[in-house]
């Protein structure tokens, strides 16, 4: 028998309470034999999970869209909640598969993880952690065009109180549609860490490092700092970001009022759909033209350029090496393929395979992090060096973000993406130093990555 698809959120809204209080009464677990994650849904004929999550008055939010904008997952609240702290960075991925065991296909973990583990850890990152995953407790989703209302349930301690709280969760969720306009921040001031000529200085020390032989890449990355003019919601800001970099993955993780981490990476990691897995390699990097010839002449010097090649190459390679490792067959899929984005292009090579027996994400994860695109090569060597160039701690920045499920998973890199605390916007973007590189030019190429950050950040 075919779900009723209801017409409107609230209609959909009021179902969900039903049910809910429903299995409440009867202690029946749809969908969850032997599972300790219940998940209650029902089908809505329409929805738009971000606008939806702006609405909402919730201190925890998620979202996250991939980058063909065919799935789209908008949470509220904390069913369940995995970190570091408690389980340990090296273990978070297979304490998450446990609480997995047998759960709804539908249900995934969200979280992130910082760039390195071993770096320190500054004020702003305190509260993150090394690693942090979730289970939202109410979830909008869109999947294969089908839009879902649900809410998730922990069959742990304390078990009343958790229904209780997720029905008060449920009678207060706002359903009304809303439109937000285009407005950029009024922001106060701006300053770079590292400033211009600092910068300039840290990319010749490490074209020294190039040039001496102790590593062939690595990436800098700079922070523009802005104060704001008052407190933004960030589900909000990630909105207008979005219309300004639609072909991204999409995220934002929201811990707090006005303290979140989000962005617009078109950089994936990894995708993986049971024995199946797909990564790519993106890197070098050209603005876009003012005009068609113009737009044309600049992918042509990206796809010819000796240096460009050899810094995707890096990258390819140690894709390709990943997989070979995992999986019993490889193929490359494409290369050096033109990635257009609405203000930069890069390149782009994809590689996919057939994982071997008893690969586990928690094999995947540790090794396919950090990529040559955001670290450089060698990782140990360079990421060194990133300690101890870089004026600023990087925390989930370049580190990877994504969502775990019973029989999938899927992660980017959490590149072109920015911290907001309170009235503080902290942006994160890099470049790849190899030999050839100028630093003048690498600071150009760092703004034109900013510039769907600038959009927003118009007025002054």
């Amino acid at each position: 028998m075919k779900a009723k698809t209801y017409q409107t959120l609230e209609e959909a809204r009021r179902a969900l309470l039903i049910k809910l209080n429903a299995w409440t009464s009867s202690a029946a677990i749809p969908n969850s034999k032997n599972s300790d994650i219940v998940r209650l849904e029902v089908e809505v004929e329409n929805a738009h999970p971000l606008e939806w999550l702006t609405l909402q008055d919730c201190s925890r939010k998620v979202f996250w869209e991939n980058r063909s904008q065919k799935e789209q997952f908008a949470g509220i609240g904390t069913a369940l909640e995995v970190k570091d702290v408690e389980v340990g960075y090296e273990n978070i991925l297979l304490t998450i598969s446990k609480y997995l065991h047998n759960s709804p296909k539908a249900v995934r973990f969200f979280g992130g993880m910082r760039f390195d583990s071993n770096a320190s850890t500054s004020t702003e990152w305190q509260n993150w952690g090394t690693a942090h995953f979730s289970l939202s407790m109410v979830e909008l989703s869109i999947v294969d065009e089908k839009a879902t209302l649900a809410c998730h349930i922990y069959k742990g301690d304390d078990i009343h109180e958790k229904l209780l709280t997720l029905q008060k969760m449920l009678e207060s969720v706002r359903v009304e549609e809303i439109l937000i306009p285009d407005s950029p921040l009024i922001r106060l001031e701006r300053h770079d860490l590292p400033e211009y000529h600092q910068w300039c200085k840290l990319v010749k020390k490490g074209l020294e490092n190039i040039s001496s032989g102790k590593l062939d890449k690595v990436v800098l990355a700079r922070t523009a700092v802005f104060s704001l003019a008052r407190d933004y919601d960030p589900t909000e800001l990630l909105l207008q970001l979005r219309r300004q970099a639609p072909q991204a993955f999409h995220f934002c993780f929201q811990l707090a009022p006005n303290q979140a981490f989000l962005g617009i990476t078109p950089e994936l990691l990894y995708r993986r759909e049971g024995i199946k897995i797909e990564s790519e390699a993106i890197a070098s990097t050209r603005p876009r033209g003012q005009t068609l010839e113009d737009d044309e002449r600049l992918a042509t010097e990206l796809r010819e350029s000796e240096k460009e090649q050899r810094e995707h190459l890096m990258v390819l390679e140690r894709m390709e090496g990943l997989l070979q490792q995992f999986c019993c067959k490889t193929e490359r899929l494409s290369y050096l393929e033109p990635l257009a984005l609405r203000h930069v292009q890069h390149l782009q090579s994809k590689v996919h395979g057939i994982l071997r027996e008893g690969i586990k994400d928690s094999d995947l994860l540790p090794a396919f992090h950090p990529t040559p695109a955001v670290s450089g090569a060698p990782d140990a060597e360079a990421r060194a060096l990133i300690r101890e160039l870089e004026p600023f701690d990087r925390g989930w920045y370049a580190g990877p973000v994504g969502w775990i499920s019973n029989s999938q998973a899927e992660f980017a890199v959490g590149i072109r993406s920015g911290l907001l605390s309170r009235r503080i916007l902290r942006i994160f973007t890099g470049a790849g130093i190899v030999e050839g590189s100028v630093p003048e030019e690498e600071w150009r190429e760092i703004e034109d990555k900013l510039q769907s950050w600038q959009y927003l950040l118009g007025r002054s």
